[in-house]
């Protein structure tokens, strides 16, 4: 009776040792690819473009803004300056509180224009990757700069700006 006891525990332990190393064996690693979209935005053909129209859009803007911070760097110097007169304070002051509002509103609005402008090729983007998932059966694609390493070899970022410079 105790040999039939040991003789089934060593059965029992020697087919689950094979069972778990088959299955180890067995498992793939989880079928994920990465991509670095913001670079994907700004190098694909398309970006590049909606890029440039921007730049065009504020460049002068931006050139006149950073002008305008010249002059304010200039103006507080003055107002800084042992024996500044009120008024040349007062000045720097009312200068820079507009800078500010100025600048303020102008980040507002190159961030709504870039929002608007990107969003025909972020939604190509996001198009291209799920045909991408399904055409090679991955489970997900994960945006690169969610991670600190990334394996080169799971880095789709060259393919996908390939494909979305195709017309």
């Amino acid at each position: 009776m105790k040999l039939a006891k040991v003789l089934a525990v060593t059965l029992f332990l020697g087919v689950l040792c094979v069972s778990l190393s088959g299955r180890a064996e067995d498992k793939q690693p989880f079928p994920i690819a990465v991509v670095s979209s913001q670079v994907v935005l700004l190098r694909c053909d398309q970006g590049v473009q909606v890029a440039k129209d921007l730049n065009a859009k504020f460049g002068d803007r931006r050139k006149q803004l950073m002008k305008d911070e010249q002059e304010l760097v200039q103006l507080q110097k003055e107002a800084e300056a042992p024996k500044a007169s009120e008024s040349k304070i007062k000045a720097f002051t009312t200068k820079r509180d507009k800078s500010v509002t100025e600048n303020q509103q102008f980040q507002i609005e190159v961030r709504q224009a870039e929002l608007a402008a990107f969003k025909p090729v972020s939604d190509r983007l996001r198009g291209i990757l799920q045909s991408y998932l399904k055409e090679k059966g991955l489970k997900g694609i994960q945006n690169s700069a969610s991670y600190i390493v990334v394996d080169p070899s799971i880095d789709i970022t060259d393919e996908i700006i390939t494909r979305m410079n195709q017309k």
